[in-house]
């Protein structure tokens, strides 16, 4: 252990190199689990980008703790009677760190660019797909306007915006900016080089200052290693498994902080391939994964095994409604059913195709890569072949969102006012929208527009019941987890408050994590 601790203070050591002593006592040392492929906030996708990005930016309007929308960059965001057009009134002090306005020509800008087909905004798109005009009204007040009502648009406003002098007439997905933003938050971008950003107090930011004068943020992929520097004090954060929670326990310095995550863990089949068409397998696969034992051994308890597209938490969830059960031999009789029986090799295939394929995954957790193992056991045992490709976080993400992936293993984490349309509406299959599934069910899209425009919430409740049953039949992904998180935070950092969207997508989230006071300057 002592040499696995030497070798990590190498390998943190030079990238803390600066503030000393009381100073240092005011740099937060964070961890991303993978490199950002943006900080572009409204084209990012993954939590390491999000992580960095809930520092830089204010949206339109934030969710507290509580899930309640408060006022961001806009002071108000107000409907007309009949909800079709939205006013939002900007801050007279927001600015960005350049000390430039924000102003409603940089709200157009961003709408403008957002419902553009080139721009792959694919989580927030189908938020403002309804979107019929954009008009500047004055330097403070924007006037949008939307074609039909929807229930859910005012959230649609939890929104960051783009500096429209940087972005318009640019390719969103390229443009420079988005390796360099412009800050309207607490924080801006000082550095990024070496798998490190470093971040420093925005001092044009209009709301109170940060307690931390920077926040250093490191990539650092595998659980151990991460772990092992937050023990040591080169991490102030980081997530744990079940056996570091114990480590964490008989440690003085660190403490664990856990929530109920709106998220669930999955495993996604590529819906248009032959091995992956039809529902009876999809099913197949489900009742093959032991997931009750995975939530004991692997989580610690922290964990069940999830129903359908809506986890406990959300307003729609419909708890009646039973996972899939652990059971092999109904799994075999579904594969056999659909024409998918075992050859002289023990694989399984059907005419030429073999039920064979590459569950790929990404990023550095010890305990996705036991599941991936424990799953492929489980798989082999009923004549299913898959091996397993763990890629850098990267890598992963353009390949999840190129489409070019035979199965992979992913989590979600759903808006609190959840709208299924970007993950499971056949109009949102890559390049517009993020159902990485492929997933098409003409009822499913029947009920999903009908959602859109339903505002009695006992109507929608019933939409809703309909709209989980089907998608847990037809089973375009293997729902496996619902998930307790269990997160280390040394003693050194108090203020940390939690909320079902986690620790950082909320106002303030970590914006309002402060030096205990035993650490502060004096």
């Amino acid at each position: 252990m002592r040499r696995a601790l030497a070798l990590l203070f190498l390998v943190f050591a030079p990238a803390c190199g600066g503030p000393v002593g009381k100073e240092q006592d005011r740099v937060l040392h964070r961890r991303l689990e993978g490199e950002p492929q943006t900080l572009n906030a409204l084209t990012a996708t993954s939590d390491p980008e999000n992580v960095v990005i809930a520092l830089l930016q204010r949206n339109l309007l934030d969710y507290d703790e509580n899930l309640n929308l408060v006022p961001g960059l806009a002071e108000s965001v107000e409907a007309d009677q009949n909800r079709l057009v939205y006013t939002v009134t900007l801050r007279g002090d927001a600015r960005w760190e350049d000390g430039t306005a924000v102003t409603s020509d940089d709200v157009k800008a961003t709408l403008d660019a957002l419902v553009d087909p080139k721009t792959p905004a694919l989580y927030r798109k189908s938020l403002f797909d309804g979107l019929e005009r954009v008009e500047v009204v004055d330097a403070r007040t924007a006037r949008v306007t939307f074609r039909t009502a929807s229930p859910g648009q005012r959230s649609a406003f939890n929104l960051p915006l783009l500096p429209a002098r940087l972005y318009r007439g640019t390719d969103v997905a390229t443009n420079p900016a988005n390796r360099r933003p412009l800050a309207t938050g607490p924080f801006r971008l000082a550095s990024w080089e070496g798998g490190t950003i470093r971040l420093v107090r925005n001092t044009q930011y209009f709301g109170p200052p940060p307690a931390w004068e920077q926040v250093v943020l490191r990539v650092v992929p595998e659980s151990s290693p991460a772990f092992q520097a937050l023990l040591t004090g080169a991490l102030d954060e980081t997530r744990l498994n079940a056996v570091q929670r114990v480590e964490a326990a008989a440690d003085g310095a660190v403490r664990e902080v856990r929530y109920d995550e709106i998220a669930y863990t999955f495993l996604a089949w590529n819906n248009r391939l032959p091995q992956f068409e039809d529902p009876r397998v999809r099913r197949a696969l489900t009742m093959l994964i032991d997931r009750e034992t995975i939530a004991r051994t692997l989580y610690g308890g922290l964990a069940r095994p999830a129903n359908g597209p809506l986890p406990p938490g959300l307003w729609p969830h419909d708890a009646t409604l039973a996972p899939l059960p652990y059971d092999p031999a109904r799994a075999a009789s579904l594969l056999d059913e659909a024409g998918w029986r075992k050859g002289r090799d023990g694989v399984r295939s059907r005419g030429a195709h073999r039920l064979a394929f590459t569950l790929s995954s990404g990023g550095g957790s010890e305990r996705q890569r036991q599941i991936n193992e424990t799953t492929q056991r489980a798989f082999r045992e009923a004549g299913i072949e898959m091996a397993l490709s763990p890629l850098e976080w990267g890598a992963f993400v353009e390949k999840v969102d190129a489409g070019s992936y035979e199965a992979c293993a992913l989590a979600l984490n759903l808006d609190p006012n959840p709208d299924l349309r970007p993950n499971w509406h056949s109009s949102q299959v890559p390049p517009n929208g993020m159902n990485h599934a492929y997933y098409r069910n003409a009822r499913a899209d029947t009920l999903m527009d009908e959602l859109a425009t339903t505002f009695d919430r006992e109507k929608a409740k019933t939409l809703y019941a309909e709209l989980q049953r089907i998608i847990s039949d037809d089973q375009p992904f293997s729902f496996l987890h619902t998930v307790s998180v269990a997160w280390g935070v040394r003693n050194r950092v108090e203020n940390v408050k939690t909320s079902p969207v986690g620790l950082w997508l909320f106002w303030p989230g970590a914006a309002g994590w402060q030096p205990a006071r035993a650490a502060r300057p004096i």
